[in-house]
């Protein structure tokens, strides 16, 4: 199938240019560096004094990592078909037979293949550092679950970056907005400071961002074996932590359930898809 040699072209391209995949987990690695240096002991308090605390703050970083990945691993890879089209190698393409918005739509395919792939890495390093550090495995159930949650995440991320860079003329602006995204990423999903801590009207905004909803549909699934060790049956003081945290999603102080998390989650999936089809069009009439 002529999509499927396209979409190996693409991934084989990406991953052989090393730096390309570094800096398309940069911002991954700068969290990660944060947290082990000041954010791992931002909680104190009666928090810390709960058993198992510690896997449970271990345990809500690498779910936001989850996340992240998502986002900028498929923004970083669709720097190619940018690259592809500033320097007219997608001209080569053209010659096929084979229709534009076909060969343009390879691009999008390729994106959330490349995003699943390194999520799913990510998912598995992150399991396996829990276990070996706290000797903890989630359930095989809520693998499955998180593998669905990983999959529309990099389907939400990969069309919206998909449309955003087809209006991309140099790598260079690609670059400038990689970077962008990369500097804001953590702010957006919660992670450098907790949703918790912020103005209602401050986490309203994040809230109904596609970002803070995905990490939310995440934590809930990740974090529950945690926050049961942690928490057990203090209803309250769990409730407190998980508004803190930004496990279930709030606008003020409504808390929005998980059906309808997923339910937002699918609706954005489904406008950026959309636009981005409409898209193709511009690239059929070319």
């Amino acid at each position: 199938m002529i999509i499927k040699s396209l979409v190996k072209r693409h991934l084989l391209i990406y991953v052989r240019d090393r730096w390309a995949v570094f800096f398309s987990f940069l911002s991954v690695i700068i969290i990660l560096g944060l947290f082990m240096l000041f954010l791992q002991h931002a909680f104190g308090g009666e928090f810390a004094e709960q058993p198992h605390a510690d896997y449970l703050t271990h345990s809500w970083i690498i779910s936001g990592v989850l996340m992240v990945s998502s986002v900028t691993v498929p923004l970083g890879f669709l720097g190619m078909m940018v690259l592809d089209l500033e320097n007219k190698r997608i001209n080569d393409f053209y010659v096929a037979p084979l229709k534009r918005y076909t060969i343009v739509f390879s691009y999008l395919l390729a994106a959330f293949s490349i995003g699943m792939v390194f999520s799913l890495i990510n998912l598995v390093i992150g399991q396996l550092y829990l276990y070996l550090r706290f000797g903890f495995l989630l359930a095989p159930l809520t693998w499955l679950s998180l593998i669905g949650l990983v999959a529309l995440s990099n389907l939400l991320f990969s069309s919206l970056f998909f449309y955003a860079v087809t209006f991309i003329k140099t790598s260079n602006a690609h670059s400038t907005l990689s970077t962008l995204v990369g500097t804001l990423i953590g702010f957006l999903a919660g992670l450098y400071v907790p949703i918790g801590n912020l103005q209602t009207a401050i986490r309203n905004v994040l809230s109904a961002l596609p970002t803070m909803q995905v990490i939310s549909a995440i934590r809930i699934v990740y974090l529950e074996d945690a926050l049961t060790r942690v928490f057990g049956d203090q209803v309250d003081f769990r409730s407190f932590y998980e508004s803190l945290l930004g496990v279930q999603l709030r606008f003020s102080e409504t808390v929005v359930p998980f059906w309808l998390t997923l339910l937002m989650i699918i609706g954005w999936i489904v406008l950026f898809m959309t636009l981005s089809i409409r898209r193709l069009t511009y690239f059929k009439k070319q």
